[in-house]
């Protein structure tokens, strides 16, 4: 799953915010990384586990909205889960309107 945002900040500049779960993680199955700044080879990372997958699909329905709500947009998406592909096609769908 791959989820890519930005926004034009006021410099006129691209910020970018990516989650993806393409690491995994030693201690849980339940796992993505979030990476975001200016550029994207110097940017910062978070990686978020968690016990169960609904806490972590929780999580990532909380990032995506805190970031749409602060001007984010969506670039693409390539999402594995059924519920991320409905939730991105749910944004597209208020953003087109």
């Amino acid at each position: 799953m791959l989820i890519a945002l930005y926004k034009m900040n006021k410099l006129n500049e691209m910020d970018y915010y990516y989650i993806h779960n393409y690491q995994g993680h030693l201690f849980s199955p339940y796992t993505f990384t979030a990476i975001w700044g200016k550029n994207q080879g110097m940017g910062r990372e978070k990686s978020f586990s968690f016990d169960s997958e609904d806490e972590m699909h929780e999580k990532i329905h909380e990032l995506f909205k805190n970031k749409l709500k602060h001007g984010y947009k969506l670039l693409y998406s390539y999402p594995q889960h059924s519920e991320y592909e409905e939730m991105v096609t749910d944004i597209n769908n208020r953003l087109v309107s």
